[in-house]
């Protein structure tokens, strides 16, 4: 069972979520409600949720104040938000859950099937909330970094040390110029969706590449991207002309 909090200064954004969630999610249930940080610091530790659905602009502070005001954070935090790309940008490479506003029924049930799923994970919250906050004052490429969840660890690396990444059924394995490789259980859409932005370039079905890291570009056998390692990752005949066209840009 869901048991959670809802934290949005807007009263109507937060009946609206509790009106859907009590209409179409009987797996959760609402312990209370709070309109600012001061507020929902008082609420979570009166009412020990497990999971707290939080705004993130506030006129008392945002909800990354509010987490920091945690020594640890024993609870699930799906963050619910008007899109604002450089807060949607950190959000997701910190691998929180969020949803935007207005609250779209079928993009809170995915949120929340997977929130059953794992409600009983052991999260580092505290790593994520780490990674969100840099990632929220990071002014370049080179600063950003994203969280990695493996079955063993959470890792969270540098986007630039990643070399590329590998489709491995609903698994992608991701390369790194300085560490082994590591396997995660999401598809390789997730994060051509992600990192597209940032140099990564989708060149075959199976590899998302980081161009930064190529050193080469062979055109035997339809062409052949080849990284410092001496990899050699195949390019498509669809990505072809369009890797091409990039490369010459650059």
């Amino acid at each position: 069972m869901i048991k959670a909090v809802l934290v949005d200064d807007e009263p109507r954004a937060r009946e609206s979520l509790r009106v859907i969630i009590e209409r179409f999610f009987p797996e959760v249930t609402i312990l209370a409600e709070a309109d600012g940080v001061e507020q929902a610091y008082k609420v979570i530790k009166k009412h020990s949720p497990n999971t707290v659905f939080l705004d993130i602009k506030m006129p008392d502070g945002t909800g990354f104040d509010l987490l920091k005001r945690f020594d640890s954070i024993d609870f699930k935090v799906v963050f619910v938000t008007a899109f604002e790309e450089h807060a949607l940008e950190a959000i997701k490479f910190s691998a929180f859950d969020y949803i935007l506003k207005p609250i779209n029924t079928t993009e809170l049930r995915s949120v929340v099937e997977k929130l059953v799923e794992t409600l009983d994970d052991s999260d580092n919250i505290n790593l994520k909330l780490k990674a969100v906050i840099e990632n929220m004052s990071a002014t370049s490429q080179a600063q950003k970094k994203i969280v990695l969840k493996t079955a063993e660890s959470i890792h969270l690396v540098l986007l630039q040390n990643i070399t590329r990444c590998e489709a491995d059924c609903n698994y992608t394995k991701i390369f790194f110029d300085n560490q082994p490789k590591i396997l995660i259980s999401k598809p390789l859409k997730h994060f051509e969706d992600i990192l597209s932005e940032f140099g990564f370039v989708r060149v075959h079905q199976s590899h998302l590449v980081n161009i930064n890291h190529v050193v080469r570009v062979d055109k035997i056998d339809g062409g052949v991207l080849v990284f410092a390692d001496k990899t050699q990752v195949p390019i498509s005949v669809r990505k072809r002309e369009q890797l091409f066209k990039l490369l010459e840009d650059m």
